[in-house]
């Protein structure tokens, strides 16, 4: 099993190398889980006292050394559930700042696909949007979060118009999103996305690490919206 689907759910790692490597053995020293992970032992000792911690490892003595075991991995699951209760008990007083927050918003910044993804999160709570540009890179760079997002569009029955270049007419991308496009003469085209939605204008610049400009104001919104139905008229289908 790979170690990244662990860290997806919280664990660094380090952690997730240590608990799959106790899981293959079933128990083990310190010692040994060091020489197997090849993280040195005092580290590994921090690891494995976060893990304890988690509930995740138990312990025995034999002959003054400690031996670790894993528990049963149903206890992740049983985590996961506990951390999902507790969220949804303080839910409602970070709604409250969060919205205290959002009144007074104006102009953020969002790094990396993590801080795309909240945006993209923040679209689906609008009927409809637009969005101009990108050369395709949207799918290229997001991956499965695209495909997330789309589905979820479809679901939602959210309605978009999407304004690409000429050369992306028969991408991937086109066939796999569910929008209604017209195409600009590739000259035109950008290397960045610009989303307009409600109030919201979010306009993303796709490098290596993509990052995305968020600006609330109803007047950027509107010159955005008439810039793009300037756009789609000239565009094709």
């Amino acid at each position: 099993m790979e170690s990244g689907k662990l860290v997806e759910i919280g664990f660094s790692n380090a952690e997730a190398r240590v608990y799959l490597i106790l899981l293959e053995l079933g128990r083990a020293q310190a010692g040994i889980i060091s020489k197997k992970t090849q993280i040195n032992r005092t580290t590994t000792y921090d690891l494995l006292e976060r893990l304890l911690k988690k509930g995740l490892i138990t312990y025995t003595i034999q002959a003054s050394r400690k031996i670790f075991m894993p528990v049963n991995p149903k206890q992740l699951v049983d985590n996961l559930k506990e951390q999902e209760k507790l969220a949804a008990e303080i839910l409602p007083g970070l709604n409250a700042l969060y919205k205290i927050s959002k009144e007074k918003e104006e102009f953020n910044i969002y790094h990396g696909r993590k801080g795309i993804k909240s945006i993209l999160q923040d679209i689906l709570n609008y009927k409809s949007y637009m969005a101009f540009g990108s050369r395709g890179k949207f799918l290229e760079i997001m991956k499965h979060d695209f495909i997330a997002f789309q589905k979820r569009k479809k679901e939602l029955k959210i309605k978009s118009r999407v304004i690409l270049n000429k050369s992306s007419r028969s991408s991937e991308q086109v066939k796999l999103a569910h929008a209604s496009f017209k195409f600009i003469p590739d000259e035109f085209s950008s290397p960045t996305t610009t989303f307009i939605y409600g109030n919201q204008t979010a306009i993303i610049v796709w490098g290596e690490v993509p990052i995305a400009m968020f600006i609330k104001s109803k007047e950027v919104a509107e010159s955005y919206s008439h810039y793009f139905e300037l756009l789609w008229k000239q565009a094709k289908p």
